[in-house]
Parts: C-alpha cells; structure tokens; sequence
C-alpha cells in the first residue's frame, strides 16, 4: 500500500499500481515497480553478487558511522560516501575471478580527495596495544596544508571489524594514536589519509 499525505503532486511513499515512491539523500524519487518475475542467475550475474558480497563483507564494517561521507566527499556527485567507496573497491581492488574473489587491502581506499598523501607513512603496534601511526610533515606539496585533519583506520579482517579516528591528528604533527587496545592480538590492515 502507499500514502500520498499531500495529494497527487506530493510525495508518494510505497507502491500505487505501477508506481513505487522513496526517499532518497533528502530528495522524493518515484519509479516504475519492480517485476515479480524472476531473473536467471547467470555467470555473470553470479559473479557480480559474489563482488558486492566480498565488498559489502568489508565496508559493513563502517555502516551507520558516517565514515564514507567525510572520507569520499560527494564533489557534486550523487549518492551516498558508502556508495562511493563501493565502488572504488570493486574497480580497484577486488581480485581473483569468480567465485574465489577477494579484496587486495593493499589496493583499498578508504579515502578520495584532492589533498596529496602521506609520505614514509608507517604504522606500529605500541607498548599498550594501539596503533601508532607516523609520516613525514610534506605541507606545502601541491595542496597540502599543516592544519589537513589524518584520517586513520584500521580494519581488523579475522573480526571484520573497523576503528578509525577523522581527528586524531593534524599533518603537521606527523603522528596519531589509533586506540585498538580492544583488539589486541589480531591482524590488521591500516591506511591513512587526509582532508580539510
């Protein structure tokens, strides 16, 4: 059943005949219904799943955090951070075929920006159990500036769990503390970047 609380012209919420209303990123969208009838699983089709599956597997680790949206800023894109970086881990880091695909953590990012990188970045497990993460301070390269905010993460793949920090540190400190005590014992991948 849908509503249409303001009248023909207003928002449609759920499906009317051949119709179906939501609400996306702030805005109304109607589109034609889906089929009921069923799609054939091909090859490829198959393969495709398996890619979200392996994708969805490892940015589930972020939903409902917000992380995407600060780290893959939209740039006058549609949709959502977590869409965005979707996508960057399908087309860049997924390997294998089908169906032993998985992702090179190495090829992730967990950031996309204009702000140029960290330089000699290095990440090590302190005395407490935390990640210490440091780089070399290279304000003044292309668009870098000493106030860029670090963006830290690591991801724990045993777990399949995050923890991450968009303020733990400035590029000119060239050093942050990532609090993973909680997590000591397992492997992790890190990464770093940064934004203004």
């Amino acid at each position: 059943m849908g509503k249409s609380p303001e009248g023909i012209l207003g928002v449609l919420t759920g499906r009317i005949g051949p119709v179906s209303g939501y609400r996306r990123n702030g805005q109304n969208i109607l589109r034609v219904a889906h089929s009921r009838t069923q799609s054939k699983n091909t090859p490829a089709r198959a393969a495709q799943r398996e890619k979200i599956k392996v994708c969805n597997d490892f940015t589930r680790a972020f939903a409902a955090t917000g992380f995407f949206n600060k780290s893959f800023p939209s740039y006058g894109d549609t949709g959502t951070g977590y869409n965005r970086a979707t996508s960057a881990i399908m087309n860049l880091a997924l390997t294998g075929s089908f169906p032993h695909i998985a992702i090179s953590y190495p090829l992730v990012l967990v950031s996309r920006g204009p702000l140029p990188g960290a330089e000699n970045a290095t990440a090590t497990v302190n005395e407490e159990g935390n990640i210490l993460f440091s780089w070399t301070d290279n304000t003044g390269t292309g668009t870098a500036k000493a106030k860029d905010r670090a963006i830290v993460v690591a991801y724990f793949p045993g777990l399949k769990q995050a923890v991450f920090s968009v303020s733990a540190a400035t590029r000119s400190s060239h050093i942050a503390v990532l609090q993973t005590n909680d997590m000591r014992g397992h492997c992790a991948e890190t990464w770093i970047g940064f934004f203004k």
